[in-house]
């Protein structure tokens, strides 16, 4: 059930969708087989609410694999009741690998110097390899596959994963390309007797466009939050999880002729109505929108004017009838038989829904619905 700001005595919150988020779990699922999914959580879920999502699908399968960016996210996520194996995707400070290991968490390895530090950690935590097949971020190169080969074999390290990255998905013929990089290594890592259990490749849109029947794992990231990456050519039906609402603080006239917030940057032809909304660019909401985006107030669009401030924003609510402080304001989401995504506010200040997302501050209440 919905509940409302009163109830939880907030000004702005996110609300998260549980049904929609299983309805795209359950989308890529069937499109992944036979690998099984990795959750991709890092960056606070994308803004969806690390520990809150986590539960979610921690009640739904403890089995499943959590992938995060940190240790630090990693242990929050074990502080909060947390069983299900993570995977670490990001770079860990050496000091912090018997600690992983002590609390069971599984780290990604991409360079010769984590490995010496590995054979020395006491306890050792369990890893997955990071093959560099062109994106030339972390991840062993094919020319250093010889020297990594020796290194496991001479100190005895035993990877229980190997994994890359798509660069460009979009780009069939550079992520075929990666695909056979990818599979080469595997092969020459099983040639000399290192049989990583779990291997993954794929992420949300190779999940949809490049089947890999062989592998154990696919990471989905953004398709379990109900988008799809801009310029993916394959569709499949998706439920944004995300609503992000606000109240109205105030409602006030303006005459024609007057400006409206810092800079004086948009000034009205005429007559108007105004609600003011207790939220700006410190809870998330780019200041790039500014006299660019709208909200929806009582099913109706509500354009933004004047710059988005820290902690405020204006939005014209003339021929909006009957709008009184207290009224729901929404910024994300749907209202009525409109609705606003985050790949909209996207599209207008040119960035991707990987950006809007993540951005949305992390202190904010967010309540599973």
């Amino acid at each position: 059930m919905t509940k409302s700001f009163d109830e939880l005595d907030v000004r702005t919150w996110i609300q998260i969708d549980r049904r929609s988020l299983f309805f795209n779990l359950r989308q890529f699922t069937k499109r992944a087989r036979p690998a099984t999914i990795m959750a991709v959580i890092k960056s606070n879920a994308y803004g969806h609410g690390l520990s809150l999502v986590a539960g979610l699908l921690a009640k739904e399968n403890p089995k499943r694999w959590l992938g995060v960016d940190s240790i630090t996210e990693a242990l929050r996520l074990r502080r909060d009741g947390i069983k299900n194996p993570i995977l670490v995707l990001g770079y860990t400070l050496p000091g912090r690998y018997a600690e992983a290991a002590r609390r069971d968490i599984t780290l990604a390895v991409s360079h010769f110097e984590a490995l010496r530090a590995l054979a020395r950690a006491r306890p050792r935590p369990a890893f997955h390899l990071k093959i560099d097949t062109g994106m030339h971020r972390h991840g062993f190169s094919e020319d250093q596959l010889p020297g990594l080969i020796a290194r496991l074999k001479r100190a005895e390290l035993k990877p229980s994963g190997v994994f890359s990255h798509l660069a460009a998905a979009g780009n069939r013929a550079y992520s075929k390309r990666q695909m056979r990089a990818f599979d080469h290594a595997v092969a020459a890592l099983h040639r000399a007797g290192i049989r990583p259990g779990l291997v993954h490749f794929n992420k949300t849109e190779g999940i949809l466009n490049y089947p890999r029947p062989h592998d154990g794992l696919a990471r989905l990231g953004l398709g379990l939050y109900g988008y799809l990456p801009e310029g993916n050519q394959r569709r499949v039906p998706l439920r944004p999880a995300l609503s992000w609402k606000t109240i109205v603080a105030e409602v006030k006239r303006v005459q024609a002729g007057e400006s409206v917030g810092y800079d004086l940057t948009y000034r009205f032809s005429r007559d108007a109505t105004i609600a003011v909304l207790p939220v700006g660019y410190w809870h998330g909401y780019d200041r790039g929108l500014s006299n660019k985006s709208s909200v929806l107030i009582r099913g109706r669009k509500a354009p933004v004017r004047g710059r988005v401030c820290m902690d405020i924003m204006m939005v014209d609510i003339t021929g909006i009838p009957s709008v009184r402080v207290g009224d729901e304001a929404v910024l994300i989401g749907a209202q009525g038989k409109r609705r606003i995504g985050a790949d909209e506010l996207a599209t207008r200040i040119g960035t991707s829904v990987h950006e809007i997302l993540p951005r949305i501050n992390p202190l904010m209440r967010r309540v599973a619905i």
